[in-house]
């Protein structure tokens, strides 16, 4: 962290303190001017003091708002909760839900909101003590037993206005300052004109980075010491693009940022660029795009992406905080991105669920000390295929008559789980033939390539699928055991490692040898520096968010196929990431020009 004494700033928010340089990951590209909001998850969720008169209705409705999330969140754990605890749960969350649907619980805390212009949290939480007192000193022992499920409202409840609270407390220039967030959290506070995010711990290629580039927000990670060195209201630059924050900035640093922004600006893509993209040499490379939020869509044509690579189904679905994933709702989401696509067409991932909690209310049962090894991805797809595997099926079998879609597995590690959903996919082809449902079961089925044990036998899965995705952000993190969420190893996660490198090597190989495709779609596909290796490795088509495909688009019309073979070999037999990243950076330093390369 560098300190710096300067006046204060002429134009936008006063800065009276020293100028003061915060460094981080960049894990999302851009550049945000503004005053920064610092969020603390763990702070106070009541607000004691009276409100104001004129504030009253905002608080109803805040309270209404609560309410509503807190059923959405019911709704969904009832949906994923875990067959075995399925009787007990039920019960539990029916109680919760019937409290909220309560009419004298919510008249209760109305009144009190209105009467005694007591924030929304308090009132809740009077009335639910009250209660909750009267519960405990019943002779029934039935009701005692049922006064310790209003602590759950209680909390349910103030999280919900916690959420609301922060999000209408976020000015329109607003940088936000936080400790960690989920990708759930950007998603909802992004929805208030958020223009940037600091965090103190997570990696680059954690999945807050991937919504974060899919807001098109920059995104700055591991900068511990944002969180004592700002405060709420000081005018700040957040620089994705060089990984700095940077607090009270001179006048003049302030107008050069603006003038990069702008620069930045207008040279977004325009124009489509619709001509092919072949290397010097004429080796055709195909480049999709990467895509989570439906916003994405209106980008494809814009960048000239060939269709969609990976869509996110798990974010399409649930960026709004609590969306449904009924069966009707997915054919038209599908369907809204086929006809985007065009003619390329897309690829649907199915579900993917678990992890790094980027969606913390979908992942229910009890608590996983290791996430990343437990249930998500295709394990609780096929654990659940009523509720989730058999209804996203359906809705793309239904979709892909309105043009070419491909349905992706996610976090595959037997043979058994591609043969279980291609039999589940069988059925309901034939039950929406049986009910006279329109639909194409013409669907090609791929896996994403991101646990070792897919890589190692890549060779046994080309008579089950029809294509290969190498996602190599997980894969990384399972061939090299780095959690890339976690910002004290953040730096060892490297997809360019020779383990990870030799282990696509093994893929593209086996998808040659069958004919099956093979394609990446992890953020190493962005990465200017790596294109050449993956050309070099055999890699036909690459996958990325649609912002990164004109630089990509460069660097591929700029460098000769024939001369990455000899780069890909020179890497494979690298020692470590370092030296990979290093040699990589040469080669291209040497072959292609600097404009070229420039993103």
């Amino acid at each position: 962290m560098e300190n710096h004494s300067s006046p204060a700033g002429t134009d936008g928010p006063e800065s009276s303190g020293a100028e003061c340089v915060i460094e981080g990951t960049g894990a999302a590209p851009g550049i945000a001017v503004g005053t920064a909001y610092c969020y603390d998850a763990s702070a106070p969720t009541v607000r004691r003091n009276a409100i104001p008169p004129d504030a009253v209705e905002a608080e109803l409705e805040l309270f209404a708002n609560a309410v509503q999330r807190a059923e959405q969140e019911l709704a969904t754990i009832r949906t994923l909760t875990p067959e075995a605890a399925e009787a007990d749960a039920e019960a539990l969350i029916e109680a919760q839900a019937l409290m909220l649907r309560d009419d004298e619980f919510l008249r209760a805390v109305r009144q009190r909101i209105r009467e005694r212009h007591e924030s929304a949290g308090a009132a809740v939480q009077a009335v639910l003590r009250a209660h909750r007192e009267r519960l405990e000193t019943s002779a029934d022992a039935y009701l005692r037993d049922r006064a310790g499920e209003l602590i759950d409202v209680e909390k349910r409840l103030l999280r919900a206005l916690r959420h609301g609270e922060v999000a209408a407390g976020i000015d329109s220039h607003s940088v936000l300052i936080a400790a960690s967030l989920t990708a759930t959290d950007l998603l909802r506070f992004s929805r208030y004109n958020l223009l940037g995010c600091v965090t103190a711990h997570g990696g680059p290629t954690s999945h807050l980075a991937v919504v974060a580039k899919a807001l098109n927000m920059p995104l700055l990670v591991g900068a511990a010491d944002a969180l004592t060195a700002v405060s709420s209201g000081d005018p700040v630059i957040l620089d994705g693009d060089s990984g700095r924050l940077i607090v009270h900035p001179h006048s003049e640093v302030r107008q050069q940022y603006r003038r990069r922004r702008s620069e930045q600006e207008a040279s977004t893509v325009k124009v489509p660029d619709q001509e092919p993209v072949t290397t010097t040499d004429g080796r055709s490379i195909t480049l999709r795009a990467n895509i989570g939020l439906e916003k994405e869509l209106e980008l494809l044509s814009p960048y000239g992406a060939d269709g969609v690579g990976l869509l996110r189904t798990e974010l399409f679905f649930l960026a709004q905080g609590g969306g449904t994933l009924a069966e009707e709702r997915q054919v038209g989401a599908y369907r809204a991105v086929v006809e985007a696509a065009g003619a390329a067409g897309a690829t649907v991932r199915l579900l993917d669920l678990g992890g790094d909690d980027r969606l913390p209310r979908l992942h229910t049962g009890p608590r996983e000390d290791n996430p990343y090894l437990g249930w998500r991805g295709i394990r609780m797809l096929l654990d659940r295929p009523d509720e989730l595997l058999r209804p996203q099926l359906r809705a793309v079998l239904r979709a892909n008559r309105h043009g070419p879609l491909r349905v992706l597995l996610p976090m595959v590690t037997d043979l058994y789980e591609v043969d279980r959903v291609r039999a589940l996919l069988a059925e309901e082809a034939e039950r929406l033939s049986a009910e006279g449902v329109p639909h194409d079961p013409d669907l090609p089925v791929g896996i994403m390539v991101e646990v070792p044990a897919a890589a190692l036998q890549a060779h046994a899965f080309t008579d089950h699928v029809d294509f290969f995705s190498v996602g190599t952000n997980d894969l990384t993190q399972y061939t090299l055991a780095v959690d890339r969420g976690n910002d004290r190893v953040a730096a060892r996660h490297s997809a360019l490692h020779p383990a990870v490198l030799g282990l696509l090597v093994r893929v593209v190989k086996a998808g040659r040898r069958a004919d099956c495709p093979v394609e990446v779609c992890g953020e190493i596909a962005g990465d200017v520096q790596a294109v050449p290796v993956l050309l070099g490795l055999g890699v036909e088509t690459l996958s990325v968010a649609p912002q990164y495909l004109p630089a990509v688009r460069r660097i591929v019309r700029a460098v000769s196929y024939k001369e990455t073979k000899p780069l890909a070999r020179t890497v494979l037999e690298a020692p470590d990431a370092e030296t990979t990243r290093r040699r990589a950076r040469e080669w291209l330093e040497t072959h292609v020009s600097a404009s070229a390369a420039h993103e």
